[in-house]
């Protein structure tokens, strides 16, 4: 994989707003379990984050940057779905929950903001047992979901059966996946092992013979022995995500209350800054 694809994040940071973004004072607090409210009686400078696990990497890296300066401190539920951010902000569990899509009528309609941080492409990717195949059309990727392409041999590989990992139907990932070339009344192929988290799949992946997925591209990806593949002759870039030359990427961002406490407003006011941009658009300047 060629070095200008690292990270392969577009920048866009910017808020989309429900309502006018009210950033008054408010009442602080810390969730005291993984379902509880936050109580008014905990520390105000915590900021507690659950949501998307795709979402993870990108809040994390400005939390890092951000606790450097003040003195607040973050508390990382385990990530789970968007579905989870979005209800975790809604009923006070949460300041912050992470996306990996963009937000429906129903979430703006319940009181919440919505920030974009970054678009992350998502790759498909083959273990790197699999040689002579380094591109793949539109129409194999959905012959593989569907089942009717099961050895990659028919893709000009070896003569290896297709060991096909997917993600439940729930996650944004697959959304994107059925969008852009499965469509969305395709029958996934029984054979097909289903995950219901990324990090396992992509573990699974790095870790299995003639296997395919298809995962959001993460740094760590080039160190692992799994080579993605061009789709249809086009690789994700900054370039080609922005033009929609490249088809699947997820939006990253995160869900704030319409009144959030003092600490997540400065935060907010900190991941929309200039320094911010640059610090998630950073590996891409490096590798220009």
């Amino acid at each position: 994989m060629t070095n200008h694809l690292k990270k392969n994040k577009t920048t866009a940071v910017g808020l989309l707003l429900s309502s006018a973004l009210i950033l008054g004072g408010c009442a602080t607090a810390v969730p005291i379990d993984g379902s509880a409210s936050r109580s008014s009686s905990e520390p105000s400078n915590v900021i507690a984050v659950g949501g998307s696990a795709e979402a993870y990497e990108d809040i994390e890296q400005l939390a890092d940057a951000y606790q450097a300066k003040t003195d607040t401190t973050f508390d990382f539920f385990p990530p789970s779905q968007t579905s989870s951010g979005v209800e975790g902000v809604k009923n006070d569990t949460f300041n912050i929950g992470g996306m990996s899509r963009k937000p429906t009528d129903a979430d703006i309609g319940g009181g919440m903001t919505y920030l974009s941080l970054v678009v992350t492409p998502l790759v498909v990717v083959a273990h790197s047992s699999v040689t002579g195949v380094s591109n793949i059309s539109a129409a194999q990727i959905k012959g593989i979901y569907e089942g009717e392409i099961t050895n990659w041999k028919a893709l000009g590989g070896p003569d290896a059966e297709i060991v096909l990992f997917d993600v439940s139907e729930d996650e944004s990932e697959k959304q994107v996946l059925r969008d852009a070339y499965l469509g969305a009344d395709l029958d996934i192929t029984s054979t097909a092992v289903v995950f219901s988290d990324d990090d396992e799949m992509v573990e699974a992946a790095s870790a299995t013979e003639f296997s395919f997925a298809t995962v959001p591209f993460e740094d760590e990806l080039e160190e692992l022995p799994v080579t993605v593949l061009s789709i249809d002759d086009v690789l994700p870039s900054d370039e080609t995500v922005e033009s929609g030359a490249y088809k699947m990427s997820l939006p990253i961002g995160i869900a704030i209350s319409d009144a959030p406490t003092a600490e997540t407003q400065a935060y907010v006011e900190y991941a929309q800054s200039d320094e911010s941009r640059s610090l998630l658009s950073e590996d891409d300047d490096d590798d220009d």
